[in-house]
């Protein structure tokens, strides 16, 4: 008789300091202008001994959304895009991870903003890990998408503001 062994999945949480989300959109047709919205808590999971994430989820804060101008900044805040005073969280949850090879996957999951949550792909890449001085270890990870504004219901602009918009994630997190 075999005895299965339960493995616990491994809990990696994102080094603020050294970790970002941003995003890329087109301003009247010609120009890109890219911009930063906060992540306050993300949470990858693994396997033991491995860094390739199982599960991943992350919050992001609409509210501080930053594009060095303040009237921009103040614009996307406003009901015109992320109403941010209705809609004050913005979430991701993964729920479909495949691995392509050792160090790379796409990930699957429910992005929630503006009140509405519809399906993404990101196509990501372990960048490596290390254990600091301290003993910690840490995982490095970048997934990038692009996604249609206009899904979630942000449509004021057109055409002056594009739809699709780049979106890259990087994520330094330390094993907990």
């Amino acid at each position: 008789m075999m005895l299965a062994t339960v493995l616990s999945l491994v809990m990696w949480k994102a080094d603020p300091p050294h970790s970002s989300a941003t995003f890329t959109a087109i301003h009247l047709g010609i120009s890109r202008v890219s911009g930063v919205i906060p992540m306050k808590d993300v949470v990858i999971e693994t396997q033991p001994g491995s860094t390739m994430p199982v599960q991943a989820h992350a919050d992001f804060d609409p509210s501080g959304i930053d594009t060095r101008n303040g009237m921009r900044d103040g614009d996307l805040r406003s009901p015109h895009f992320f109403d941010v005073a209705t809609y004050p969280a913005m979430s991701f949850v993964s729920t479909k991870i495949a691995p392509s090879d050792a160090t790379h996957f796409t990930m699957t999951g429910n992005l929630t903003m503006h009140g509405q949550t519809h399906p993404v792909t990101l196509q990501g890449t372990i960048l490596g890990s290390m254990t600091d001085p301290r003993g910690h270890v840490h995982a490095a990870y970048s997934a990038k998408t692009t996604i249609d504004r206009t899904q979630w219901g942000m449509t004021w602009g057109n055409p002056f503001a594009g739809n699709s918009i780049d979106v890259d994630i990087e994520i330094e997190a330390i094993k907990q």
